[in-house]
């Protein structure tokens, strides 16, 4: 599991390079948290300097990765209720 810095760092790079999403998720191993925490110190590199636009094109990548990754309880009741199914 990647650091998410070091991940960031990669996410640029594959925004740069015009890659997938799933490229960024195998990177981090599928692991929605460093997910989560790559982006967390995206956005605030880009509230640092706004005008950082491979930041931002970075930060958007990642968004949308992982608006497709699934929820990470899959007992979650929202889950759960999305598929019909009891616990």
């Amino acid at each position: 599991m990647p650091a998410p810095d070091t991940l960031a760092g990669d996410v640029i790079g594959v925004a740069k390079a015009g890659g997938t999403t799933d490229e960024i998720a195998d990177a981090a191993g599928g692991d929605r948290v460093v997910l989560e925490a790559a982006r967390d110190g995206l956005a605030t590199q880009v509230r640092r300097r706004v005008d950082d636009f491979e930041a931002t094109a970075a930060l958007r990548t990642l968004n949308r990765a992982l608006a497709e990754m699934p929820p990470t309880d899959p007992f979650d009741w929202q889950v759960r209720w999305e598929r019909r199914r009891k616990p």
